[in-house]
């Protein structure tokens, strides 16, 4: 719902690749539905002849080019023998196969059944040494692109996600290690990207570095609107009747989803989880005013929003005090109660708490990652400023 746009921009440019390769990056802040709209691409991409699967190439903090080539490949090889097995045997598969066991293994570190096969391996048994990652793996994974070439597919289609996991730091780092891997990796005839990330991760990974800013094409997706999410909601409480010839009552009133989007500022994720953790547990409890005729049951009408408050505020409320170091609490609550609006960078949080930049850059990590705080998309040269996310707000609101 609301994305057909960008679906179109997504399925013109693979379509438009050719034999050739292509590149995009999606980028958008979190919860905003990247990820289910890459679902849906991809759905799309198979249903047209591209070969992909619903699994997704990670990219993690401490990664080497070498570590993200041989997942990558590992994924090319996957999606290949799931979508045809019956080449499993051919030269390039065999030869793809020892690269990726070895791989696998080295992170393993052990034991275990590979595509079928018992093996156990250990760390120090393994034969091919990081290096020979970069030195065979080109070869073997334009081998495998050449045979989707010469089938009937028309190319190969993987997914790189994790970014949003990662500091800033790291993002920088995973840009110089796409910079690196550009030729040996992406540029492969039939290979097709799609990188998805937040603002600020695409634009470290994906716009530092020439060789790969020119690589990529990058689609920035904005929060859906609020009729958008209201057309989208409707569908749902359609699709879930479970009498198809009956009309559906909405869970909730317009105006209760309304609040919550103003709230949660474009997550859709966290607007759609608020959702079922507040009309869940009051489902049936609060009664409309309408009357009905004596021979009918009582019905129950949509939940406003100061139905749903107390129940949230309680289930997040408990959720916060879970946190593992109590000074985190502390910090988002003495945030909170000042003002759930605010927006701050570290210098003035570093006020707030009473603590040294470092130490704020620790605690905004941890409650970032926490999903309690979130990072607002900053124009190069300017502070990172930060914000309550929509769960903090309706803690402190």
């Amino acid at each position: 719902m609301g994305r057909e746009a960008e679906l179109q921009t997504l399925t013109t440019g693979l379509y438009g690749a050719g034999a050739s390769s292509s590149r995009r990056a999606i980028a958008g802040s979190l919860g905003i539905g990247k990820t289910t709209l890459v679902k849906q691409f991809k759905a799309v991409a198979q249903a047209n002849d591209f070969l992909t699967t619903d699994s997704v190439v990670p990219i993690y903090a401490d990664d080497t080019s070498d570590s993200l080539f041989g997942r990558v490949l590992g994924s090319v090889y996957d999606i290949l023998l799931a979508n045809r097995p019956h080449i499993v045997d051919h030269p390039a598969m065999q030869a793809a196969q020892v690269l990726v066991r070895a791989a696998r293994e080295r992170i393993r570190g052990g034991g275990g059944s590979m595509f079928g096969v018992g093996a156990s391996v250990s760390q120090s048994m393994v034969t091919t040494a990081p290096r020979d990652m970069l030195l065979d793996g080109p070869r073997v994974l334009r081998d495998l692109m050449t045979l989707v070439g010469e089938s009937d597919a028309h190319g190969v289609l993987v997914h790189l996600n994790n970014l949003e996991h990662l500091s800033e730091s790291d993002a920088e780092r995973a840009g110089v290690i796409l910079r690196d891997l550009r030729d040996p990796m992406l540029m492969h005839n039939g290979l097709h990207v799609v990188l998805v990330g937040t603002v600020e991760a695409i634009r470290a990974t994906v716009l530092t570095h020439a060789q790969v800013r020119t690589t990529f094409s990058v689609l920035t997706l904005e929060p859906l609107d609020l009729a958008e999410v209201q057309a989208l909601l409707r569908e749902r409480y359609a699709w879930m009747r479970l009498d198809k010839t009956a009309p559906f009552v909405t869970p909730v009133n317009d105006q209760a989803v309304a609040t919550l989007y103003e709230l949660f500022e474009g997550d859709l994720r966290g607007v759609l989880k608020a959702l079922e953790d507040g009309v869940t547990p009051n489902i049936g409890l609060v009664p409309t005013q309408t009357s009905l005729p004596k021979s009918e049951t009582h019905v129950f009408g949509p939940l406003a929003f100061d139905d749903l408050r107390p129940t949230l505020q309680r289930a997040y409320l408990a959720e916060l005090n879970t946190l593992v170091e109590p000074s985190r609490v502390a910090q988002l609550t003495g945030w909170g109660q000042q003002d759930a609006s605010a927006i701050h960078t570290q210098k003035s949080l570093g006020i707030l708490w009473g603590i040294s930049q470092s130490a704020v850059s620790q605690a905004v990590t941890a409650l970032t990652r926490a999903g309690y705080v979130r990072v607002i998309p900053r124009a190069l040269g300017s502070p990172t400023q930060y914000v309550l996310t929509g769960r903090s707000r309706l803690i402190f609101t």
